[in-house]
């Protein structure tokens, strides 16, 4: 199967609901659980999968180890705090972007883009806000448009006349 949908394009989402850290049959956490999940998860490597994990949880334990695992590892993880939380994470990097519930919904679900990934972690270069704008509008609202590095103020009014005709999201 990972053949067809290397040739395809394609990966398998994979989404992962946490509120914990790695334990055992019994509940109990231990480094060696922690490496058996790490370990679980390097078996990935190199297929064409998408793993979410989605934490259940505030505490900052739970978090700060999902989160070294993105760096830790050579696969694609998204790990997604509450909506929320991701939201002010999305607006401390991008400040124009209205971190919606369906947003975050799409993430939930494994939907992947690679922007959704950096859309937390940095601030978006020119490109990847025109991408962006472009997945979340349509491509077909961007023909004739100028390239926003050659012509910011025209490609911006031109933006925020296609975000008016747009319903709200909150």
């Amino acid at each position: 199967m990972a053949p067809q949908l290397q040739a395809e394009g394609r990966k398998v989402a994979i989404i992962i609901a946490t509120d914990g850290l790695p334990s055992d049959e019994m509940g109990r956490g231990s480094a060696t659980e922690d490496k058996r999940f790490k370990d679980a998860l390097r078996s990935l490597e190199g297929l064409p999968v998408w793993i979410t994990i989605r934490l259940c949880t505030d505490d900052d334990s739970v978090v700060e180890f999902y989160n070294d695992l993105d760096s830790e590892l050579e696969l694609s993880i998204d790990v997604l705090d509450d909506f929320m939380q991701e939201a002010k994470e999305v607006h401390a990097k991008n400040k124009w972007i209205n971190y919606t519930l369906p947003l975050h919904r799409s993430r939930e679900m494994g939907f992947y883009h690679r922007l959704f990934d950096l859309l937390d972690e940095r601030k978006l270069t020119e490109a990847e806000l025109h991408d962006f704008c472009i997945l979340i509008l349509g491509k077909h609202q961007f023909d004739g448009l100028p390239d926003p590095a050659a012509d910011l103020d025209t490609y911006l009014s031109a933006i925020k006349r296609m975000v008016k005709k747009e319903k709200k999201q909150w």
